[in-house]
């Protein structure tokens, strides 16, 4: 991955955004996205949100079953 170092105006724009924001140039052309992250994790921002609800999520780590690795790319082989 590439790194821009950005002067202190432009970061005091990005910081405190929740959420993916464009960034577009003075007409309007989108340059590209910005990500922010969770300065304590690294990752990005829990409310950028997840498409699974919490009863989801824990029904999910409830599961049992599934196959390894190996099985997959071997059934996959067969077709």
């Amino acid at each position: 991955m590439s790194r821009i170092t950005v002067d202190d105006s432009l970061r005091a724009q990005l910081l405190g955004l929740r959420g993916k924001v464009e960034l577009c140039d003075s007409k309007g052309k989108i340059l590209g996205h910005f990500l922010p992250v969770d300065e304590t994790t690294r990752l990005p921002h829990p409310d950028d949100g997840c498409p699974y609800t919490t009863e989801e999520l824990q029904r999910f780590q409830q599961e049992t079953g599934g196959r390894y690795l190996s099985e997959i790319w071997k059934g996959l082989q067969q077709t």
